[in-house]
């Protein structure tokens, strides 16, 4: 049966039309028949690789697939056709109109070069193909133009889905309740999904069911590969889209002849670097073509675990999550241009917020432990799933506090403000309570250093209440050591263990602090077989 293939670029020069002709080349050498289409709004250039005169296929576009007036090529088994929006014709509506002629052709593989606009009708086309090719250059300009492309991609298909199911004003009443949450976009389909339960489904199909594959060209060296490398996480954890990397191109020098002579590559080179590309090319695009139909999708987009938020799979070391953390606090910095149009810089602050706090959770072996245990009940909904000591509330504050500090680095030649340093979230901002709590081992456990720990920390008294259900009364009494006012010490036990779970101590910490803390509520414990100091004096008169 055959597979459409859509293939763009964000940007264009990025060798999108030179690799589609000299795979569709490469596949008809190997047997397979082909067709190849090209769609670019300005003409293209495909001909040119394919050594035809001119680009003119025919004046119209035929109402039917059938009839449509191909050309052949020098290459057995491969047919042309250009011009296709020579009337302005969306192509979308001519596939979808083509549809049932083209399940009946002859063609194991149909490529559609789209070119380097980005409008609706390529992210119609992107819903309709088979499969979708996006070609990249390891650059921070492309990888600019590509975030513009997911971000305009996602906020079509939402569109959509808003107007189909008319939810328009449920969305615009989550972004305004639920601002604090929606630092990620995939977030704001799982506030959505949470909302309104019924069209959850619908809702994940803004990002299930995209079939994209990115194809990396220019891949020379390891700098260019470090860039690669968490593109496809990036997009994931941001947008919820799920990408494939089909393949990394190194151009090999004959490409500058190719160009010059109009002679494909594949023609020029034989068994060497740009065609052994080519073939690892071919061999990942049809396993995923052939694949693709097998594989079972989410139903609904569902909150990510700690995990997920760094990538990894649960079960995976210490050492796996260390190394993890370093990448990724190198990756989510300021002044990455790979996050351009995808994070504001309260987005990111707020991530990496949350990522240090994730990272403090799941090196803590006992709390990983009990997170493990009870993940589902963490993920029923976007608010549980996020550490209890993650207060957005309290990030948002600290990142306001960090504004008012930025600093003016330089000027342009205006005087306007060209460049500023902005701190992001530092180590003092999470600060681990058990440490704080060896600094003052040596002291009695009171009320006043139990407020001292949580001040420290950076927890409110509002969240001990919220987090503990203590009454505001008894946290009253616990902190300012208002023992008459306190009840019976085995619902003080109870009390002070959950203030110290709260404020994260471990568990040989918080067995210390209780006891402590009824020692200092009860006084020193006489014991009945030790005579007191009066009966000692007795004795010895």
């Amino acid at each position: 049966m055959v597979k459409l293939i859509a293939a763009f670029s964000p940007k264009g020069g990025a060798g999108t039309s030179m690799i589609i002709a000299n795979l569709s080349i490469y596949l008809a050498q190997k047997g397979k028949k082909v067709l190849l289409i090209d769609a670019a709004p300005n003409g293209g250039t495909l001909h040119s690789y394919l050594n035809l005169p001119t680009i003119a296929v025919s004046d119209e576009v035929a109402e039917h697939f059938s009839v449509l007036p191909l050309i052949s090529t020098d290459y057995q088994n491969l047919s042309f056709f250009s011009n296709l929006q020579h009337q302005d014709s969306k192509i979308s509506e001519l596939l979808t109109r083509w549809q049932g002629e083209m399940g009946q052709v002859q063609f194991d593989f149909v490529f559609i070069d789209m070119g380097s606009v980005i409008n609706h009708d390529l992210m119609d086309v992107i819903g309709i193909a088979d499969y979708s090719l996006m070609f990249l250059s390891p650059d921070f300009i492309s990888f600019e133009k590509s975030n513009y492309f997911f971000r305009e991609l996602f906020n079509y298909r939402l569109r959509n889905i808003e107007l189909k199911y008319d939810i328009q004003l449920e969305t615009q009443n989550i972004r305004r309740a639920k601002n604090d949450y929606l630092f990620t976009s995939r977030n704001l389909l799982v506030l959505l999904s949470q909302a309104i339960p019924k069209t959850a489904n619908q809702i994940a199909n803004v990002v299930n069911g995209l079939k994209i594959g990115v194809v990396y060209n220019g891949v020379r060296n390891s700098a260019d590969k470090e860039l690669v490398q968490p593109y496809r996480f990036l997009i994931s954890n941001s947008l919820g889209i799920e990408t494939d990397s089909i393949a990394e191109i190194a151009y090999s020098d004959l490409v500058p002849t190719s160009v010059a002579t109009m002679k494909p590559v594949v023609t020029l080179e034989k068994n060497a670097e740009f065609v052994d590309a080519l073939d690892k090319f071919a061999s990942t695009l049809s396993a995923n073509l052939f694949q693709q139909s097998s594989i079972k999708k989410k139903l609904k987009v569902t909150p990510f675990n700690y995990y997920e938020w760094f990538g990894l799979d649960r079960g995976c070391s210490t050492f796996d999550i260390n190394n993890q953390y370093e990448k990724l606090k190198k990756l989510y910095v300021g002044d990455n241009p790979m996050l351009r149009d995808i994070y504001s810089d309260s987005d990111l602050f707020l991530l990496n917020s949350l990522i240090d706090t994730i990272f403090k959770e799941l090196n803590d072996s006992e709390i990983r432990r009990e997170y493990d245990m009870d993940i589902n009940s963490h993920l029923q909904s976007l608010e549980t799933s996020f550490p209890d000591i993650f207060m957005i509330g309290e990030v948002i504050k600290k990142y306001n506090r960090v504004k008012k500090r930025e600093v003016l680095v330089k000027k342009d030649v205006f005087g306007r403000s060209a460049e500023k340093r902005v701190a992001v979230s530092s180590s003092s901002d999470f600060v681990d309570a058990n440490e704080i709590f060896n600094k003052y081992r040596d002291l009695s456990v009171t009320g006043d250093l139990l407020r001292k720990i949580r001040e420290e920390v950076g927890i409110s008294y509002e969240l001990i209440i919220s987090r503990t259900k203590i009454s505001k009364m008894v946290l009253d009494a616990i902190e300012n050591d208002k023992y008459a006012q306190l009840p019976a010490d085995l619902y003080v036990k109870n009390f002070v263990q959950q203030y110290c779970k709260t404020l994260k101590l471990n568990a040989a910490n918080t067995e210390a602090i209780v006891s402590g803390y009824l020692r200092s509520k009860n006084g020193p414990v006489v014991s009945e077989n030790v005579p007191s100091d009066t009966e000692n004096q007795e004795v010895k008169a």
